[in-house]
Formats: C-alpha cells, structure tokens, sequence
C-alpha cells in the first residue's frame, strides 16, 4: 500500500490516449480493484486533439485512425470518440459534415467539439444526421447544394472559420463564425410590413400586386437597432412603396417613394434616425 499513488503525484497531462487508465474501485470491497481507461473520462477532460478530415462525412463515434475500430461496434455505454476533438476540416473541395445522433448514449450525456474550416475558401457545410432534430444555430436555413439533400445545415465559409458545438438533453447546438449560404439573404413580402432586427441586412423583394404597400421604420431606440443597421428594398411590382416612421423619427431621403418595377433603396439608421438613398422619388 506504500508505494500507492494518488492523483495528487501526478503531473498534469495534456492528452489522453487510448493507452492511459486509472485503478479505482468497481465495488468498495477487497479484491473490488479494476483498471478505468482514462479514455472514458474525455466528456470531463478539456483535450486539445485534432483531428483531421478531407472529406464529406459523419462526425465519429470511434477513432478513424484505429484499425481495430473498422468492424467494431459503438459501445453506447461509453463517450464517442468526437468528445473534446477538434476536427480540422482540409478537403480540396465543398465539404458535408454531420453531427450523429447519439439518441442511444446515455441521456446524460453532454460534450462539445470543434470543427474549423482549413480550406481555401471552400465550404463546409454542417448538419444533423437525417431524421433527427435540426442543429440549433446562426445560419441554419433549408438549403440544397448537392451534398445536402434539401435539409437544414448552416455554413463554415472562409478559411479559418470555427464553430463551436455541443451536444445536450438530445440536442446538438452550435456557436461560431456560422453563417448563411449566402452573404445576403432574400425574403419575399407583398404587404405592408414592419421592419424589424431579424431583417438586417436582408434584400426584402416586395412583389404585391394590387395596390401600393408601406414600410414601416420603427423608432431604432426602442428597439435597441444600433448604428449601421441596414436593409435593402427591391420594388418587384407594378405598384409603389412608401416608406413611413413612427412619430418623433426624422427619415432623412430626398423623397419617400420607389414608384417604379425595378426601383431599389438602401435603408440604414444612425440609431436615432432613419436614411435611405436609391430610387426614391
């Protein structure tokens, strides 16, 4: 019993590999000794292993590395191999990640992982296994590339971007430099319509077709719409736009009309007021 160690004796390890394990009790009984692999623990473990892909596939239960793990089959019992990883993304060309369902693990359980894209400018796109909830993140949007067979996935644009994810009560979650399939995103109205933080930066395609409809500028103060925030017009129509604000705003433009099919305006505030310039008249 001497020479027993603790884990104070021991240095601090930066990773943990297959190999490493800790004695420990299964029953507190004499002869209730049993090796633990440290493996296991990697769900309470902060590692930095990478891991690195270069092609379209499903985030790993088991090490890909492991020849023995081919044929092997997923000890549900157990923390997949994904736990704490990093997963350098270094394809050559648009790459489809899945995260897997992990429905059959233990309903407790909890990780994260990292995927950063190592391309040059390539995308990579990030999605939840088929038929199970979508990823909750920035970005997600219904989208079919060719990879993704018109389901929900949110985008790792630029060489560099990172996405952090985790996996919680059977739900995966994500955080990062996610973004949409496009810089831009486009959103149909043919009313009249109140615009609101969730539009920033959208190209709003007006396409009524009986008569005129309104834009509304709310006061930005109330609504917390800082300075910068944007937004694009594009008149589809026959018909025209007035743009109108609430009381005690100033809309600062040379009129307060786009009158014409194929009219646009850029629609911007300083935080306190609104501007526009484009075809207005």
């Amino acid at each position: 019993m001497g020479n027993r160690k603790t884990f104070n004796d021991f240095t601090e390890q930066a990773s943990i590999s297959n190999e490493d394990y800790l004695i420990g009790f299964n029953e507190p009984i004499p002869g209730g000794e049993r090796k633990f692999k440290l493996s296991d623990l990697r769900n309470y473990v902060k590692t930095n292993e990478i891991v690195k892909l270069i092609k379209s596939q499903k985030l790993p239960h088991l090490d890909p590395n492991d020849p023995g793990n081919l044929d092997a089959d997923i000890i549900t019992e157990s923390v997949p191999f994904l736990s704490g990883k990093i997963f350098h993304i270094e394809s050559n060309d648009h790459t489809l990640i899945e995260f897997p369902n992990l429905g059959e693990y233990s309903s407790e359980l909890s990780l994260m992982c990292i995927v950063v894209n190592m391309t040059e400018h390539k995308r990579v796109e990030l999605k939840t296994e088929n038929g199970y909830a979508s990823l909750n993140a920035r970005g997600v949007i219904s989208y079919e590339s060719g990879l993704s067979d018109a389901t929900t996935v949110t985008f790792l644009k630029k060489k560099y971007d990172t996405g952090i994810f985790y996996y919680e009560n059977g739900k995966w979650y994500g955080y990062g430099d996610l973004d949409g399939p496009a810089s831009l995103n486009i959103q149909n109205i043919a009313t009249d319509y109140t615009f609101s933080l969730k539009d920033e930066d959208k190209i709003l395609h007006f396409k009524h077709e009986d008569e005129g409809v309104k834009i509304n500028l709310p006061n930005p103060e109330t609504l917390g719409m800082k300075s910068g925030t944007q937004f694009f017009i594009h008149n589809i129509s026959n018909n025209w736009i007035e743009f109108v604000v609430d009381t005690g705003v100033s809309f600062h433009a040379r009129a307060k009309y786009l009158r014409r099919k194929y009219d646009d305006a850029v629609v911007y505030t300083d935080g306190y007021d609104w501007f526009a310039t484009g075809d207005l008249s």
